[in-house]
């Protein structure tokens, strides 16, 4: 792992900024040659889509990957499927995707529910040397979403994530706004990285559901197992390969459903107890032990609500051994 530096908030910032400078790409930075760079390095490129009941949209970004980027930039297509009940899986088989039941994947550990889990799990079966992740209720997807993901750990091998950022449309009473959306990552997630971690002060997006990385990397970190994933990769990145092995490439717009306020706050609430816990972990902050781990209190017309957001925190893939397997099962 790398030294984690001291918490200097002016230096930090700065390193922000030639961070942004160097590691920050858009379309026209990026190589073309994309097939040729990967034949010649001998590696192979898996793109895995977390799903849920995204009937909608599944089947369109599977095809355009399948005819416009397999077999020769892509390898593998996989869609986890994490118990769709709208035709979901057979929608992504007919697109030319293999999906897997994400839940049955390292059957010995009982599952759990969330997106990072599925994202953990998933590490147990691909087998691509550089693995994309993309979310799969984007509306207007592109190929770029993926092959623009990709290029930088093609073109540097020193590079060893990408996360995506883009424009985020936002539909209000059926108008569509050219921005306002990513409302957690604005109000929630950029202030706090920022006041906590603010060499990561770069990042446009830095709970973007798209990103790619080598898979030796991938399997050295901890997934939190529901909202926090990305933030909490985020931080760990920072920590196992320091902050130049990390890029961001724009990929445009990025269009899918709004989530209503209401239900943004759990969201919001489990990725600042992610960062806070990871914040603790670094000795930036001193807080009670058990202060960022209350059930969110909610009030409503029918009065308080508590919601339990426990995350379980998956330990790195490369480090699993039996004992760990028969402690989680």
């Amino acid at each position: 792992m790398t030294d984690r530096a001291a918490y200097d908030v002016p230096w930090l910032t700065r390193r922000a900024h030639r961070w942004y400078a160097k590691h920050t790409f858009h379309a026209d930075d990026l190589p073309d040659n994309l097939v040729e760079q990967k034949r010649a390095q001998g590696v192979s490129i898996s793109v895995a889509l977390p799903a849920v009941d995204e009937a909608a949209t599944v089947g369109r970004i599977c095809r355009s990957i399948a005819d416009a980027l397999m077999p020769d930039l892509v390898d593998e297509l996989v869609v986890l499927d994490g118990g769709s009940t709208d035709g979901t899986a057979a929608i992504a088989r007919e697109a030319g995707a293999t999906v897997v039941d994400a839940r049955a994947l390292l059957p010995a550990i009982p599952a759990v529910k969330g997106k990072g889990e599925s994202l953990w799990r998933s590490l147990s079966i691909l087998s691509g040397d550089l693995i994309c992740w993309i979310d799969a209720d984007i509306a207007n997807f592109e190929p770029h979403f993926v092959s623009n993901l990709v290029a930088p750990l093609l073109a540097d091998p020193a590079t060893m994530f990408v996360k995506a950022f883009y424009r985020r449309p936002i539909a209000y009473g059926g108008v569509v706004l050219p921005k306002g959306g990513g409302r957690v990552t604005e109000l929630l997630a950029r202030p706090l990285l920022n006041a906590l971690f603010p060499e990561l002060g770069g990042f446009i997006q830095p709970l973007s559901g798209e990103y790619a990385g080598r898979r030796d990397v991938l399997m050295q970190l901890p997934f939190f197992t529901g909202y926090s994933v990305e933030a909490g990769l985020l931080i760990d990145l920072l920590d196992v390969v320091g902050l130049d092995a990390i890029a961001q490439v724009d990929l445009g717009a990025r269009v899918h459903r709004n989530r209503p306020l209401d239900e943004l706050a759990p969201m919001a609430y489990a990725i600042a107890r992610a960062i806070l816990r990871r914040a603790e972990g670094w000795g930036r902050l001193h807080a009670a032990q058990d202060h960022p781990m209350h059930p969110l209190v909610m009030a409503s017309p029918d009065g308080v609500d508590l919601f339990d957001l426990e995350e379980v925190e998956r330990p790195p893939l490369a480090e699993l051994t039996g004992d760990d397997v028969a402690a989680l099962s």
